[in-house]
């Protein structure tokens, strides 16, 4: 490796790093410990479980373009494994930054 690309893919690395994160509340957060804080408590409060019961599934599905397809049918019913959720969340795209909107 040149001293040009070592050069290059450190400064690649910092442009992805998130060094300072900005709350409203308690001003900038420059330690790993409070941006990793503020990134948990945002996904928390993004992502929280939202309570439904079938009628509310039932008249979404109704309203919605039609009926879902009997191919769909023994696809939706099978369970989500953990390991499926981990590729999910993990799954990478080097052309991506963190925290960039896709």
């Amino acid at each position: 490796m040149s001293l040009f690309h070592l050069l290059k893919q450190r400064r690649r690395s910092g442009q992805r790093e998130i060094s300072e994160v900005h709350i409203r509340v308690d001003g900038w957060q420059t330690s790993a410990t409070d941006i990793l804080r503020v990134f948990r408590e945002h996904m928390r409060s993004k992502y929280r479980p939202v309570q439904v019961d079938e009628d509310s599934v039932r008249t979404m599905l109704e309203t919605g373009s039609g009926c879902v397809p009997v191919a769909w049918k023994e696809t939706l019913e099978m369970p989500i494994t953990v390991e499926d959720l981990k590729a999910a969340v993990f799954k990478e795209n080097a052309k991506i930054l963190p925290g960039e909107i896709v």
